[in-house]
C-alpha cells in the first residue's frame, strides 16, 4: 500500500477497528515508513482519549456520594484564609454539578480527539519536483501554531549524499526560513519544522539544496 492509500486508516489501526489483513498492512508499512510511522504516534492518544471520555460518562451516571462531596468542602474552606472564609452554607443537591462538570470533561475530550484527527487545522501540500531532482518528490503538512507555521515534511527520492537541504516560506520581496534537514541513505527525510511566518505572510514553498544553492522542490499555496 501507498502511503496515500494506507495515511487514512492508521486512526482506525490505533483503535483496533481494522480487519486482520488490513491491520497486519498496516502494521509492515510502519516499520519500513518514517513518515506514517511519525503519523502513528501523533495519533497514539486516541484510545487514552476515548477512554477518558467514556469515564467521564461514568461518573455522571454514578456521581460520587455526597459524604465525599461534604468532606472535600470541608477541606476547602479549612484551607481559606479565616479572614476570607465565607459564612457555611451546606448545599442542598451538590449533585447537580457533577453531571455538568463530567459532560464537559466528556466534551473536552472528544474535541481533542477531533482536533487530532482532524490534524488541527492543518493542510496538505505536494510539493512539485525541480530539473534537479525529477525523480523526486516531497509532500508538506502546515499547521497554524502560536509561534506562526508549524510543517510536517516528508520527502523521497533525493540523492544519498551528505548535502544541507533548507526550506523557504516566499511571498514577492520576501522569504522565511523554516529549518535544513539532510536525507538518510536510502533517499527520505520526515522533519518538523517551524517557521515565524505565518498563513497569508507566504504564497510558496521551495526547498533549496544548500550547497550549490539549486531549487529542488517547489509549490504554490492555493
Amino acid at each position: 500500500m501507498s502511503c496515500r492509500e494506507l495515511r487514512p486508516l492508521i486512526g482506525a489501526y490505533v483503535l483496533g477497528a481494522l480487519e486482520p489483513d488490513e491491520a497486519e498492512a498496516v502494521r509492515t508499512h510502519l516499520a519500513t515508513c518514517p513518515g506514517c510511522a511519525a503519523e502513528h504516534v501523533r495519533l497514539a492518544p486516541l484510545p487514552g482519549l476515548l477512554t477518558l471520555a467514556a469515564g467521564a460518562e461514568a461518573v455522571a451516571a454514578d456521581p460520587p456520594p455526597a459524604a465525599l462531596e461534604e468532606r472535600l468542602l470541608d477541606a476547602v474552606a479549612a484551607e481559606a484564609p479565616e479572614t476570607a472564609r465565607p459564612r457555611r452554607r451546606r448545599w442542598t443537591r451538590p449533585r447537580r454539578l457533577i453531571p455538568a462538570l463530567t459532560a464537559v470533561a466528556a466534551v473536552a475530550a472528544v474535541l481533542v480527539v477531533v482536533a487530532i484527527t482532524r490534524g488541527g487545522g492543518g493542510y496538505d501540500l505536494t510539493l512539485k519536483a525541480s530539473a534537479a531532482a525529477p525523480a523526486a518528490s516531497a509532500r508538506a503538512e502546515l499547521h497554524q501554531v502560536e509561534g506562526g507555521t508549524s510543517l510536517h515534511l516528508w520527502v523521497a527520492g533525493l540523492p544519498r549524499d551528505d548535502a544541507v537541504y533548507e526550506v523557504h516560506c516566499d511571498a514577492p520581496g520576501w522569504s522565511a526560513s523554516a529549518g535544513t534537514f539532510r536525507v538518510g541513505s536510502d533517499g527520505k527525510a520526515y522533519v518538523d519544522l517551524t517557521t515565524a511566518a505565518r498563513r497569508g505572510q507566504y504564497d510558496a514553498i521551495r526547498i533549496v539544496r544548500r550547497n550549490d544553492e539549486r531549487v529542488v522542490f517547489s509549490a504554490r499555496l492555493s
